[in-house]
Order: structure tokens, then C-alpha cells, then sequence
């Protein structure tokens, strides 16, 4: 099943195979890492009053998105995902519990920017 058969299937009531499920949301999540660091490059340049570019541009930036997801939409998740980011590869996991290491040490000390800034 491609994603695009396998969202249509869960919004009619059918209940696809769990592994078409799982590789699912890891595409998902693919789409919107890559559709929140979209967001993140146009903003930074907006902030930093950046002159355009055509890929910091908010025209080039949709038309990636609708291009991207028109391209996962349309094939199995598993295959869009890919060995190298697939759940089952013990590489992908390996790689994936060293960053979450990274990441706890980074979010358990606050930074002298964050500490600054107040919302």
C-alpha cells in the first residue's frame, strides 16, 4: 500500500496491517521534520532581514512541500523511509538512542541564551 492508499484506508474505517501503519508515521514525521525546517529557514531569514533567495523564498518552500509530499503519497512508506532511517535496522537504532543521548545532556542544561530570553 502507498501512504496515500493507507491514510485513505484508516479515514474510511479499514484498519491496514500494523507494519503499513508504523512505517506510516515514520514517513509522516519525515514530511513534517522536513515542513518544520522550512518554516525554521524562512523565519530565521525574516528575523535576521535575510534578502531572499529563491530557496528562502515562501513560493519555493510550498512548492517543495507540495512536490515532497506528493512524492511520499504515492509510493510505500517503507520504501520513502528507507533502510538507512527504518526502525528495524539496528544501525538506524543505534544512531537514533546516541542522538537521544545528545539530546537529553543538551536539554537538561540550559543554555546562557535560554536563560535570557523571556517569552
Amino acid at each position: 500500500m502507498t501512504l496515500n492508499e493507507i491514510i485513505e484506508a484508516v479515514r474510511n474505517g479499514e484498519k491496514p496491517e500494523y507494519d503499513d501503519l508504523r512505517y506510516a508515521v515514520c514517513a509522516l514525521d519525515a514530511l513534517s521534520t522536513f515542513d518544520r525546517m522550512a518554516f525554521m529557514r524562512l523565519s530565521r531569514a525574516e528575523r535576521e532581514g535575510k534578502e531572499k533567495t529563491w530557496t528562502a523564498s515562501a513560493q519555493w518552500q510550498w512548492e517543495e512541500h507540495f512536490n515532497r509530499h506528493k512524492r511520499a503519497g504515492v509510493v510505500p512508506p517503507k520504501d520513502y523511509v528507507g533502510w538507512n532511517n527504518d526502525p528495524d535496522n539496528p544501525d538506524f537504532l543505534a544512531r537514533r538512542k546516541a542522538s537521544m543521548r545528545v539530546m537529553d545532556a543538551a536539554l537538561a542544561t540550559p543554555s546562557e541564551e535560554s536563560k535570557c530570553k523571556t517569552y
